[in-house]
């Protein structure tokens, strides 16, 4: 669903860093149509005496037996989630205030010339209360569920209808004295797919997660020798809001900063979603690279201390790597379990930290990734353990936390494929920007 951040001024000249997550809770609606199937045996009496009193003797305990039937409904309610994030799990609570199922089941017209017929509608009002447990897919934002469904039936209205087709379609409705079941136990299976809406005051936001489910269960209606039952298909949608996580920093300003000689310009968004896999945008006129050997010599002419040449030291020399605003470097992992950096990414940190300290106003963005050789949670502690080896790695070499920002994706975002050990080393990675 990507991260939100935020740069504020203060009036101290300190920059404020806001990082935004997707928060733990969620709170909403639940609300769709039901697409319905009536099978199993539906006996009903013919009718009544007491609301046909003309019906002969001899006819009073007629039954029809009916056959599969098909019907529509429609449902809405109130909905609570908690999905821990970096979780394989979550749970969820739906409470379906008003839950409506209906069918009809026809007999087989006569073959006179009436060609009359019976027709049972059964019409279903529940309350029901769904609890449901959801299991998060590697790709953002799919997921899962199954659970129960307890239904309490808050209406019904079962008719028979006598029907002359060839008369002038004449219908006749006969109250039925048979009753539906007051509880039914069920059961529902799903696969949904949650995506972000709306961004509110930058403490909210809003979900749609688009769904489709199976439900079945007990029987609805056991009367009179009957053992109807139901199996429908639900396609709904939950709209959730829930709170951000929230984790706040700040960079300090720095009074003896000077611009670096060499200028950048650059576009980017300061606020707004960013999605792991994307490359960030970055509008710019790429400036001379700076080279490791330029920023010392630089950091040297600006010294105030005058050093006498007593002693001669040597080092080895040291290997030339191009460091730039919007450069993306990645490093690989040399196995599934393995988050501790390779010394050509510690040497390539070594010259980022010279960068970073003599250009005050740049941040660094680390990605870490991980092949699909684990459960979900242990794919993304790895990444994120990969992103942490580089920020600790520069906050050792003296760079402030508040200008490195990383995150974990997981195994959400390959770049090779995972049924070779080629891409899977390909997909255990940690991306590294600059940004200006």
């Amino acid at each position: 669903m990507g991260d939100f951040r935020e740069l504020i001024p203060l009036p101290s000249k300190d920059t404020l860093i806001i990082n935004r997550g997707l928060g733990d809770w969620w709170f909403g609606a639940n609300g769709g149509v039901n697409a319905d199937y009536f099978f199993s045996k539906l006996i009903m009496p013919l009718t009544d005496p007491i609301f046909d009193p003309s019906i002969p003797p001899e006819y009073k305990d007629s039954m029809i037996n009916y056959p599969a039937g098909f019907g529509i409904g429609y449902y809405a309610g109130l909905f609570a989630e908690w999905n821990p994030k970096g979780s394989d799990w979550g749970v969820s609570l739906s409470l379906f205030l008003q839950d409506f199922r209906s069918g009809t089941a026809e007999t087989t017209p006569s073959k006179d010339t009436t060609k009359e017929s019976y027709e049972a509608i059964t019409d279903f009002n529940y309350v029901s209360v769904s609890p449901s447990a959801r299991y998060n897919f590697s790709i953002p934002g799919l997921y899962s569920f199954g659970g129960f469904d307890l239904d309490f039936i808050t209406g019904s209205k079962l008719i028979n209808r006598y029907k002359f087709k060839n008369t002038g379609n004449i219908d006749h409705d006969k109250k039925n004295v048979i009753s539906p079941q007051n509880f039914r136990l069920g059961f529902h299976l799903g696969i949904s797919y949650e995506f972000l809406v709306a961004d509110i005051s930058h403490k909210y936001r809003i979900l749609f997660s688009p769904y489709l489910s199976l439900n079945g269960g007990t029987s609805v209606i056991s009367d009179s020798g009957s053992s109807r039952n139901t199996l429908f298909a639900r396609i709904g949608l939950i709209i959730k809001l829930g709170p951000d996580d929230v984790k706040k920093d700040t960079l300090a300003f720095n009074p003896n900063y000077k611009p670096p000689p060499d200028a950048y310009a650059t576009a980017r968004r300061e606020s707004g979603p960013f999605f792991g896999g994307f490359e960030e945008i970055l509008l710019a006129y790429e400036a001379k690279p700076v080279e490791r050997s330029q920023v010392s010599e630089e950091v040297a002419e600006k010294s105030t201390i005058d050093v006498t040449e007593k002693v001669t030291t040597t080092t080895e020399p040291q290997r030339k790597i191009t460091i730039r605003a919007g450069q993306r470097k990645t490093y690989f992992f040399p196995s599934s379990a393995s988050t501790s950096l390779t010394n050509d990414a510690k040497e390539y940190l070594d010259n980022v930290a010279e960068f970073l300290k003599a250009n005050p106003s740049s941040t660094v963005r680390i990605v870490g990734h991980s092949d699909d050789q684990g459960t979900f949670s242990q794919n993304q502690k790895r990444s994120e353990d990969r992103a942490k080896q580089v920020v600790q790695y520069l906050v050792s070499k003296g760079i402030a936390s508040g200008r490195l920002f990383p995150r974990g994706d997981g195994a959400r975002v390959p770049v090779g494929d995972n049924r070779s050990e080629d891409g899977r080393k390909r997909n255990r990675r940690v991306e590294i920007l600059i940004v200006q």
